[in-house]
């Protein structure tokens, strides 16, 4: 019964349930797409390989038969530094000018990225410090996708 309390529009006559998620999907999409625009996403696709490649290169090579949890935590460190790089670049329509944003957070962010390589490459194979790196990582994002205006700094 929880589950049908939230659904007003599909209750009401002449509503089709199954279009008005469609359209909210479709919404979703629109803005994911606003957000990060064409540009970034290959970006991302491009860099994810090459930070994976860099990350098991520097930490004794690849483990997968060996160490698949640690393999797969590597692999999410590897995204998500390539999004924080990511957001770097600029958006459409705003010329060649990289997007620092505010300098203290910008640096941080990108440092969030060379300190979970490093965290990778100083215990290979170690799940709990793959986690920790993973987490660095997860810290760097956030600081980029939260996108303070001022700093406090």
């Amino acid at each position: 019964m929880r589950a049908m309390r939230g659904t007003d529009r599909a209750t009401e006559p002449g509503a089709d349930p199954v279009r008005a998620d469609a359209m909210g999907a479709r919404a979703r999409l629109d803005r994911a797409q606003a957000a990060w625009p064409t540009r970034k996403r290959v970006a991302v696709a491009v860099l994810t390989p090459v930070l994976l490649f860099l990350s098991l290169s520097a930490s004794g090579g690849w483990a997968l038969a060996g160490a698949a949890g640690w393999t797969a935590l590597v692999a999410l460190v590897s995204f998500a530094s390539a999004m924080t790089l990511a957001s770097y670049l600029p958006g459409p329509g705003t010329g060649l000018k990289l997007d620092f944003g505010c300098t203290p957070c910008a640096a941080v962010a990108a440092l969030s990225v060379v300190a979970s390589l490093v965290l990778l490459s100083s215990s290979p194979g170690d799940v709990p410090t793959a986690f920790l790196a993973l987490a660095v990582a997860g810290f760097g994002l956030r600081q980029r996708l939260a996108n303070p205006t001022t700093c406090p700094a």
